[in-house]
C-alpha cells in the first residue's frame, strides 16, 4: 500500500476532530485573527493542511473530498503544489466553478453543520455565507480550532521588538491623528471605535515592527474612545521607553489575547464603531454583548482614506525612496545584462556548454533574487523587503506569483525573458516593481506581447480623467491594446500602496471586475500611490509583467470640473531590446522618450561611470 503523504495524514485527522465536534464540512481560510493579506508563520493554517503556499486561498474539507480554491495569480503554482495530495483545485472566476457556499450547498444535507475558526473570518464573509447556507438550514460553528487542535510543534506567534517612526517620516503626529479620528467618531456618533487591521493600527499609531515577514507590522488591537485608547498588544514587543511615551499620551497598553474580554466585559452602554470588512467574528460577538446594551455601528475604518491619501511628507519622501530603488534595479539591471552579454560573446575565455549555460557560476532564479536584494540593502535607510521577490525565469515567468525554490530554481540561459517582481522597505517608504528582461534574441511574437503590454502601463500612466472617477472606470485603459487581440491577464492591474506599510493597501485599486468588498469604486484622490501593471502569461512559455509605481495629482481645474491624472514614481527604465517601436503611436514613444530622460537625469549621475554609461544607452531615445 502507497505511504500516506503528511497532507493526506493531517487531512485523516481533521475528519476525525470533526466527527469527535459533529461537522460535516470544515472551512479554512488564509487569514490570522486581523484579516491580514500575508500572515506570519503561527497563523498559516491553510498551508500546514494543503501544502498550499500561495498567498491566498481556502479550503472546504469533508469527509470525503477536499476542494481548494484560489485566484488566477496562483493556479499554476496550485496544479503543482497540490499534486498527489487528493485536494480538488477550483479555479475562482472561471465557467462553472461554484462559489464555496455555492459548493457547500450541492454536497451537504439538509440541517448539516459548518464550521470555521471565528478569529478568521470577518464580519461581511460571515454574512455572505450565513445567507446562502440558510437556504439549506446549514449551521455555522465559529467555536473551534480544528487545525490548531492537530498541529503538533506549532509555531510560535512571533513577537518582535516595535519602534516608532519619526515626525519626519509619518508627516502627523499620533496626536494630530487621534484628533482627526476623534472629529470622526464624533460625527459618526459613536464613543468607541476598536480598529483589528494591523495596517491601520500601525499608521494611526506611527509605529512599525516585524511581526509579519515582509509586513513592517505589530500583532494587535486598538480600541479608540473619546478620551482614551486601548492598544493589545504582546508587551514583550514594546520597550519601557516607548511604553512610557505612549501611556503620557493617553495610549494604554493591554495584553494581546485580552482584546476579547476586554469587549466583552469592560465596555458598558455604549456605541461602538466598527468595519465588518476588517473585523472577525469573535471581535464582533464579544462587542455585540447584548446583556451592556450596546449599539454596533458598522463602516469602513475612519483610517482606511486618511491612510491612502499620501501627506505632503510622506509624498516627497516616497520619491526619494523611488530614487534609491532605482539606484538599484538599474546597477542589478546593468550586473545582469553585462553578465548575459558576456554569455552570448562565448568569446573563448568563457565557453558555453551544450545547453547554452556557463559550466561555473550559472545564474539561477534564487541568486538572481539574492544579487537584487545585495543592492537594495547597499541603498541608506533600506530595511527590508515589501514582499518576498518573485524571479520567473522563462515558464516560471507565466506562474503569476511564482517563487523559486531548491527543488524549481531554474538556471538563467541567454535566451528568453526573466520576471522580476520585487520591491523594498526605506524609512522613506514602500516601493514595488515589476521588470521583464530579454535574455537574448527575442522572438517576433515575444517582442509584440511585450510592446502589448508597455503599451497598456503607458496608456494608464498617460491618463486624464474627471474628479470621481474610481479605479474600475480607469482598468480598461491597461487592457486595451490586450483585448483588441483577445488577450488578457487574470488579475487586477494596480493596487494600494502603503507608506513602509503593506505593499497592498485599500482601498484604491485599478481592477475591471466588481468584488464584493467594493473597495475598487473608492474614487482616486490626490496622494494616493497605485500600482500600474499590465502583463501577459503564455503557460509553458513565458510570462511578462511591466509594473511602476504611479501617484495620482490634480491636473487642472476648469468649468467642466477637476480633472487628474498620474505622476510615475518608479525611475527604473524599460527593456529597449524587448520593444517593437514600429508598432508604437507617436504620442507612446514620445512619453517613453521624455520617461526614460527622466530617468538619466535623476537616476545617471548616482552611478559608477560604467553603470551611467550602460543607462544612457539603455535609454536611448526610440
Amino acid at each position: 500500500m502507497k505511504e500516506k503523504t503528511d497532507v493526506q495524514l493531517r487531512l485523516q485527522s481533521i475528519r476525525q476532530r470533526m466527527k469527535e465536534e459533529q461537522i460535516d464540512a470544515w472551512i479554512v481560510l488564509t487569514s490570522d485573527d486581523h484579516g491580514s493579506e500575508y500572515i506570519g508563520n503561527y497563523f498559516k493554517c491553510r498551508e500546514y493542511l494543503s501544502g498550499f503556499t500561495g498567498s491566498a486561498g481556502s479550503i472546504v474539507v469533508l469527509q470525503k473530498e477536499v476542494g481548494l480554491w484560489t485566484d488566477g495569480r496562483y493556479f499554476l503554482q496550485a496544479e503543482k503544489e497540490l499534486e498527489g495530495s487528493g485536494i480538488v483545485l477550483h479555479r475562482i472566476g472561471e465557467e462553472n466553478v461554484p462559489k464555496i457556499e455555492e459548493y457547500l450547498i450541492q454536497k451537504l444535507p439538509i440541517q448539516a453543520t459548518v464550521g470555521v475558526d471565528g478569529s478568521t473570518i470577518h464580519v461581511n464573509a460571515y454574512r455572505r455565507l450565513k445567507k446562502e447556507l440558510d437556504k439549506k438550514k446549514i449551521r455555522i460553528r465559529l467555536d473551534c480550532d480544528l487545525v490548531g487542535d492537530i498541529w503538533q510543534n506549532r509555531p510560535v506567534m512571533c513577537c518582535k521588538p516595535a519602534w516608532e517612526l519619526n515626525l519626519c517620516y509619518a508627516g502627523s503626529s499620533r496626536m494630530e491623528k487621534f484628533a482627526e479620528f476623534r472629529k470622526k467618531l464624533k460625527e459618526e456618533g459613536a464613543d468607541y471605535s476598536v480598529i483589528s487591521s494591523l495596517d491601520d493600527i500601525a499608521w494611526i499609531l506611527n509605529i512599525r515592527g516585524n511581526d509579519i515577514a515582509c509586513n513592517p507590522l505589530v500583532l494587535g488591537f486598538l480600541v479608540i474612545g473619546k478620551s482614551e485608547v486601548f492598544w493589545f498588544v504582546q508587551k514583550e514587543a514594546v520597550d519601557c521607553s516607548l511604553e512610557d511615551k505612549l501611556q503620557k499620551e493617553g495610549i494604554l497598553l493591554r495584553d494581546y489575547f485580552e482584546i476579547y474580554s476586554f469587549l466583552a466585559e469592560e465596555l458598558n452602554m455604549c456605541c461602538i464603531y466598527l468595519d465588518p470588512e476588517r473585523t472577525n467574528m469573535l471581535i464582533y460577538k464579544n462587542a455585540k454583548n447584548e446583556k451592556k446594551q450596546r449599539t454596533i455601528l458598522e463602516g469602513k475604518n475612519l483610517t482606511l482614506l486618511p491612510k491612502a491619501i499620501k501627506n505632503q511628507t510622506e509624498i516627497d519622501n516616497m520619491r526619494k525612496a523611488h530614487r534609491k530603488d532605482a539606484v538599484a534595479c538599474i546597477k542589478f539591471l546593468y550586473w545582469l545584462k553585462t553578465n548575459i552579454a558576456k554569455k552570448n560573446a562565448s568569446d573563448g575565455t568563457r565557453q558555453l556548454n551544450e545547453k547554452n549555460m556557463f559550466e561555473s557560476k550559472a545564474l539561477s532564479e534564487i541568486s538572481l533574487a539574492e544579487k537584487l536584494e545585495k543592492f537594495r540593502s547597499e541603498q541608506e535607510h533600506y530595511i527590508s523587503p515589501s514582499f518576498d521577490t518573485i524571479v520567473g525565469y522563462a515558464e516560471h515567468g507565466a506562474i503569476i506569483h511564482y517563487k523559486a525554490t531548491a527543488e524549481s530554481n531554474l538556471t538563467i540561459q541567454a535566451e528568453n525573458f526573466v520576471l522580476i517582481d520585487s520591491g523594498g522597505h526605506y524609512l522613506e517608504g514602500t516601493t514595488d516593481i515589476t521588470r521583464t528582461i530579454a535574455l537574448g534574441e527575442l522572438t517576433p511574437e515575444q517582442k509584440h506581447h511585450y510592446t502589448l503590454v508597455l503599451k497598456g502601463n503607458m496608456n494608464l500612466a498617460a491618463s486624464k480623467f474627471r474628479y470621481g472617477c474610481s479605479g474600475i472606470h480607469l482598468d480598461s485603459l491597461a487592457r486595451k491594446a490586450l483585448w483588441a487581440e483577445g488577450l488578457d491577464y487574470n488579475h487586477g492591474t494596480g493596487h494600494g500602496i502603503g507608506y513602509l506599510l503593506n505593499v497592498h493597501e485599500p482601498p484604491n485599486s485599478f481592477r475591471c471586475i466588481m468584488s464584493e468588498s467594493r473597495d475598487e469604486c473608492t474614487r482616486l484622490e490626490p496622494g494616493m500611490i497605485t500600482s500600474d501593471e499590465p502583463g501577459i502569461y503564455l503557460p509553458g512559455k513565458y510570462g511578462i509583467r511591466l509594473e511602476n509605481l504611479i501617484l495620482c495629482k490634480e491636473l487642472e481645474k476648469n468649468e467642466f470640473g477637476r480633472f487628474m491624472g498620474f505622476e510615475t514614481l518608479t525611475l527604473v527604465p524599460f527593456d529597449r531590446d524587448a520593444i517593437l517601436v514600429e508598432e508604437l503611436e507617436d504620442w507612446e514613444r514620445e512619453w517613453l522618450n521624455q520617461y526614460h530622460a527622466k530617468i538619466r537625469e535623476e537616476i545617471g549621475g548616482l552611478l559608477t561611470p560604467s553603470e551611467a554609461a550602460w543607462l544612457k544607452e539603455a535609454t536611448a531615445a526610440l
